[in-house]
């Protein structure tokens, strides 16, 4: 496992059934020639797979970063607990975390929620997560 890792919860509702959930697959596809549902679907998806490529390309290599459905909770919560606790967090604020591990296009560090709510430009999803690693591990 890496030293570092970066989950990137999709907002709610850009996931789908075919639409490789966990993987980021489909995140970045093209939407021409798609059925009108399909087109929406992965339009919706588009800003996070703006996202991803702009972290992913912007990060050393070792740092991990995944894309995570909201609802996918069997792993993500088991997630942010054990990269809290590998970051040495104690368990109250880990339990804070976890409240808010499911927000909207959520960006978690390391355990660490740095963004919920609204989803980022790329460029300060970025700089967010950047700030986060530099940051004091507690």
């Amino acid at each position: 496992m890496s030293r570092h890792r970066v989950l990137l919860v999709r907002p709610w509702g850009a996931g789908r059934a075919d639409s490789g959930c966990c993987s980021g697959a489909g995140i970045i596809s093209d939407v021409s020639g798609r059925d009108p549902g399909r087109a929406r679907q992965l339009g919706t998806q588009r800003p996070l797979g703006e996202v991803y490529l702009t972290v992913r390309a912007g990060l050393p290599t070792e740092v991990e970063v995944e894309v995570v459905n909201p609802d996918n909770t069997l792993f993500l919560l088991p997630a942010v607990v054990r990269d809290g606790r590998r970051h040495g967090r104690p368990w109250r604020v880990v339990l804070r975390q976890l409240a808010r591990a499911t927000g909207y296009a959520a960006i978690i560090v390391d355990g660490r929620v740095v963004s919920d709510a609204t989803a980022p430009t790329p460029e300060r999803a970025l700089r967010l997560i950047r700030q986060a690693l530099d940051a004091p591990r507690r």
